[in-house]
């Protein structure tokens, strides 16, 4: 009875040494580049055994016969193939991306959003590993926002979080030791020679390539064109025109790079484009470097350094014609005022005036008094403009058609109302301290006034 019970002992101590003693557990992928099995980030291992205790995988390279240990924090959770395919493929945009840690005590949040909780603060000069992109909230130095992005990263200590790029330096781990030794090696290794023939193809195509704000194809992507914001003159152009180069030579690409944003410009003469590391560039004579991402090579990461600031700007490759998606957009929203003007012309509200529509684009607004000067100014005239230059969040889809913005002749700035057309008239609800993102509203004032004007 005895040794029954210590071989029972024996069995659950096991259990908690091995998490499973069956030869396939499933399928992670390895996340940092492990210089002892000589493999890099972004592999496929087949996972045979978890260890609780010592903290391992034993892994082998499907394929391959031989079975070897990789701490647990270098490589995703077992799972199925499929899975682990999609994860592989999700770490791809970033595949050999490390960073070196610029400013001591930099936190590592668990969303990205700058007040959100720190799990982890970071030493200058530490490394650590870059897995993708996350769309977070913009963060500000009391000058505006920084430039940067918010990074999903992995310490060596297998802490994952999110870190706004602005403080790192990302280089391409070109070996398998990412050391902070190392790290310098591999971040200033420049090919002496020209670019090859396949690299003249390569560059030749993204020359060809428009490039624009990343906002322009966030804005494309849900539908939301604020026309105040995508102006065709922003973007990045190589400064060279292919048609009249015609072939280049391996010295070939020379010219001079202009970047334009809503936050950042400058310009840079060059005198070649030469391949740093894979599908990163470098711009021969200027400070500034290329990296290209995605899988149809359709986005573009600019470093550059302004008055010794590092900076990074992100755009991305567009098929659309930019000045088509404004002009389909003014059209759209002209159709809208229309709708609204047609209903009408004229609404009547006992308490708030009458509103009357000269065409889709200008109205008279008699007697609200009661709406100054908490609304509209005492300065305001009847004589208004009317535009649709702002969007409404998905939440509000269902209570308002849209944000109208009144301009009233005395009044520097417009005042904003949701508006809903019914069949019996216009609902108006003051929008003017409602908050503001991006050019979405997101939701409604505290405690606004909603004005009932019925069709005369």
């Amino acid at each position: 009875m005895l040794r029954k019970f210590f071989l029972l002992i024996s069995a659950f101590l096991l259990a908690g040494i091995f998490s499973s003693c069956g030869r396939n557990l499933g399928y992670s992928v390895l996340l940092w580049s492990n210089a002892e099995h000589e493999i890099a980030d972004g592999t496929l291992l087949k996972v045979h055994i978890k260890s609780n205790i010592s903290h391992v995988y034993v892994v082998s390279i499907p394929g391959s016969k031989e079975n070897f240990e990789i701490p647990l924090w270098q490589a995703t959770e077992p799972e199925s193939k499929a899975r682990a395919l999609k994860q592989q493929k999700r770490f791809s945009d970033f595949e050999h991306t490390y960073a070196s840690v610029k400013l001591d005590g930099l936190p590592i949040r668990s969303d990205a959003v700058n007040t959100s909780k720190q799990v982890y603060r970071l030493r200058e000069g530490e490394i650590i590993r870059c897995l993708y992109r996350g769309a977070g909230a913009a963060v500000t130095n009391g000058k505006g926002n920084m430039e940067g992005e918010w990074l999903r990263v992995l310490t060596e200590t297998g802490t994952y979080g999110w870190c706004f790029s602005h403080n790192l330096s990302l280089f391409q781990a070109e070996g398998f030791d990412v050391s902070a030794e190392k790290q310098d090696a591999s971040i200033d290794v420049v090919d002496d020679k020209a670019s090859s023939n396949g690299d003249v193809a390569i560059i030749r195509a993204l020359i060809a390539k428009k490039w624009y704000p990343e906002s322009f194809a966030n804005m494309i992507k849900v539908g939301r064109i604020d026309i105040n914001r995508m102006n065709p003159a922003l973007g990045f152009s190589f400064g060279i025109d292919i048609e009249e180069n015609g072939d280049y030579s391996s010295t070939g690409f020379a010219g001079t790079a202009v970047l334009n944003t809503e936050n950042a410009g400058g310009s840079w003469i060059y005198t070649d484009i030469i391949k740093k590391a894979e599908k990163e560039y470098e711009f021969v004579g200027s400070n500034l470097k290329m990296s290209i991402r995605g899988a149809g090579s359709d986005t573009m990461i600019l470093q550059y350094s302004d008055k010794g600031r590092p900076k990074i700007e992100t755009l991305v490759a567009l098929t659309e014609d930019i000045e088509k998606v404004i002009e389909n957009e003014l059209f759209r929203r002209q159709t809208e005022l229309k709708r609204i003007a047609s209903a009408g012309p004229v609404f009547q509200s006992s308490n708030y005036g009458t509103i009357k529509f000269e065409n889709e684009n200008f109205v008279t607004w008699r007697n609200y008094k009661l709406l100054q000067p908490n609304i509209i100014s005492k300065n305001a005239l009847g004589s208004v403009t009317v535009t649709l230059d702002y969007f409404i969040a998905g939440s509000l889809k269902s209570s308002y058609d849209g944000v109208i913005t009144m301009h009233f002749i005395g009044m520097e700035d417009g005042v904003n109302f949701l508006y809903k057309l019914t069949d019996t008239g216009l609902r108006l609800e003051d929008a003017s301290k409602a908050p503001i993102k991006d050019g979405v509203v997101t939701a409604r004032s505290a405690s606004p006034m909603i004005l009932f004007f019925e069709k005369k």
